[in-house]
């Protein structure tokens, strides 16, 4: 199963903290992305094979990945302040196994925009703490091809365990129940057998997946709840309780799940 995304990662100690500058080229469109710490800084188009620098900061001290072309094959360079940086699944062998564990056991069939879907709840466990998270396969899809992406010409592409295969939904009945549970199984499978793989764990996009974004989330959901709290206290009743109104769905989406449980 290969990729359409190639990633490269760069580790970069700046100020006593470690900083990931990381690049995205896509192979069919051409689209590339530069993101520092998660956050997307750059992106250009470019349809031909065209070597490209792209310059990026860090705490106002300057770095560059250069993109360069070797007839019809890409390389990859991170150079900060003068000096190239380790690349983060070829050059750096320090990782090890973090003691990830994942557990999927339930699926929401829900309507989302008048549309049924099927949203996992995706539990992560790690040195003792748990996050939860609101997956849809499709988001699997996406994290998956750029995972690959980060270890295109890598051996160990091929010991990267294979997500479940897409169904055509003219043959096969997505929303029935022997669907969804042998999905959520093989997901649980997927994610677990990734786990056991410390650059894997390692990888940005692992982290951001299963981190990053629900933290995010979380601390939006915690100003909410901290609003809705001041003004209660002040005696004016916020415009959420005004109109708030029973729901089935206690995750705010969809017109009430079909929870499937296992």
């Amino acid at each position: 199963m290969g990729s359409t995304v190639t990633s490269r990662s760069w580790r970069v100690l700046e100020g006593g903290v470690y900083h990931v500058v990381q690049l995205r080229h896509n192979n069919v469109s051409g689209r590339r992305v530069l993101l520092v710490d998660g956050k997307e800084i750059w992106q250009s188009m470019k349809v031909m094979d065209v070597a490209e620098d792209v310059n990026f900061e860090i705490n106002g001290k300057q770095g560059v990945v250069k993109i360069g072309v070797d007839y019809f094959t890409f390389n990859y360079l991170c150079v900060f302040q003068g000096r190239p940086m380790p690349e983060m699944t070829f050059d750096i062998m320090d990782y090890k196994e973090e003691g990830y564990e994942c557990k999927i056991p339930v699926v929401n069939v829900e309507i989302v925009k008048g549309k049924k879907v099927a949203v996992f709840r995706v539990e992560m466990t790690h040195k003792g703490q748990t996050e939860v998270f609101r997956k849809r396969f499709r988001d699997f899809a996406t994290f998956d091809d750029y995972l690959r992406g980060g270890f295109d010409g890598h051996h160990l592409l091929q010991n990267l365990p294979k997500l479940p295969p897409k169904q055509f939904a003219l043959f096969t009945n997505h929303f029935s129940k022997e669907f969804l549970e042998e999905r959520r199984r093989a997901l649980e499978v997927y994610v677990n057998k990734l786990c056991r793989i410390p650059k894997a764990v390692a990888n940005p996009d692992f982290v951001a997946f299963f981190t990053k974004k629900n933290k995010s989330k979380k601390k939006t959901q915690q100003r909410q709840e901290s609003k809705v709290r001041d003004r209660r206290v002040r005696g004016t009743p916020s415009r959420a309780t005004q109109r708030a109104k029973p729901s089935a769905n206690p995750d705010g989406e969809g017109e009430g799940p079909i929870e499937v449980r296992f």
